[in-house]
């Protein structure tokens, strides 16, 4: 990795997340598997939550066989949760120290998951060699319309690529950016906090970016009420919440409401 070219904004990314790895290295007994056991094993499905859509929308697309970049992939949390589903799973990360990590979350695991030092806008595969690619909270923090033609060159045919994206809201961002609400709520850099110097939400532009490589494309849309889950809900609160379940049920019935949605994961179809 130190031999590529890395823009200043790549090397910012790079240091913080090395830093952050050495905190919050995930070994396989600390990882939280249930969205995927919800699949594998019959438990409880949370299709209002994001984060558990996203391991049902693989579930959904899964076959034996099917290759699977995970897109960003940290330390390989989101990796092992595909590669228990069935997928054969390879993986980037701009960090070294989270390539490390996550090679090591794989030894001796029956799945198979391999990872690489890269950037989201110049991957070191061939062109076609994945049926899936999934990325977590990983756009914000990259050169979009790049990474966008390397999801295109290396999807194959009818391939799909989902992204799980925090994006611009109005009303809710025009307030959350307040010097009030900032002063109570920083959005300065922070390992504690995870935020990033270069990172922003996604917006319109950012879509019509998509839509250039992407013809065919589907938003699927999340947080209306529960990002005000934060001033009573736990961070680790392993119970399901009650403001993504009433997101769940008015989003379906006002699409209207889709223009406040704080997450959208972004289907797109080759």
């Amino acid at each position: 990795m130190s031999q590529i070219a890395l823009t200043e904004r790549q090397r910012r990314e790079r240091e913080y997340y090395d830093t952050y790895a050495k905190y919050n290295s995930p070994s396989s007994n600390s990882i939280d598997m249930s969205p995927v056991y919800a699949l594998t094993e019959g438990g409880e499905k949370r299709p209002w939550n994001s984060y558990w859509a996203i391991y049902d929308f693989a579930w959904n697309h899964y076959s034996e066989g099917k290759a699977l970049l995970d897109f960003g992939s940290g330390p390989g949390e989101n990796a092992l949760r595909f590669a228990t589903i069935g997928y054969r799973v390879e993986g980037f990360d701009i960090s070294e120290e989270n390539v490390r990590i996550a090679n090591k979350l794989f030894e001796n695991k029956d799945c198979f998951g391999s990872f690489r030092c890269a950037t989201a806008e110049s991957l070191p595969y061939k062109d076609e060699s994945f049926e899936l690619i999934f990325g977590v909270d990983i756009l914000h923090h990259v050169d979009i319309p790049k990474a966008m033609a390397e999801c295109h060159r290396l999807l194959r045919p009818g391939g799909k690529a989902f992204f799980r994206e925090p994006v611009d809201a109005p009303l809710f961002d025009w307030l959350r950016n307040t010097r009030i609400v900032r002063a109570v709520f920083p959005k300065d850099v922070s390992l504690e906090n995870h935020i990033t110097e270069d990172e922003r939400k996604l917006d319109s532009s950012d879509e019509e970016v998509m839509e250039s490589k992407f013809s065919n494309i589907k938003k699927h849309h999340y947080l209306l009420f529960a990002r005000f889950d934060k001033f009573y809900r736990e961070g680790a609160d392993p119970n399901p919440s009650n403001l993504e379940k009433l997101d769940y049920f008015l989003i379906k019935r006002l699409p209207l409401l889709k223009k406040f949605c704080g997450v959208v994961i972004y289907e797109l179809t080759k």
